[in-house]
């Protein structure tokens, strides 16, 4: 899935951001916490930004 097209680049950088400063597992709770996806959406999105 391509979340660059679902999602807003803003959100997505915020993403790598919360990855470089926090850790993976906080930035799946911000983008679960931003968006109300599920734990494994949240993960994927975050698996995809680290890329």
């Amino acid at each position: 899935m391509d979340y660059a097209k679902i999602y807003n680049e803003e959100l997505i950088a915020l993403v790598k951001e919360k990855i470089k400063c926090v850790g993976e597992i906080k930035a799946v709770k911000f983008v679960r916490e931003q968006t109300n996806m599920s734990l494994i959406q949240a993960k994927k999105l975050v698996d995809f930004c680290k890329e």
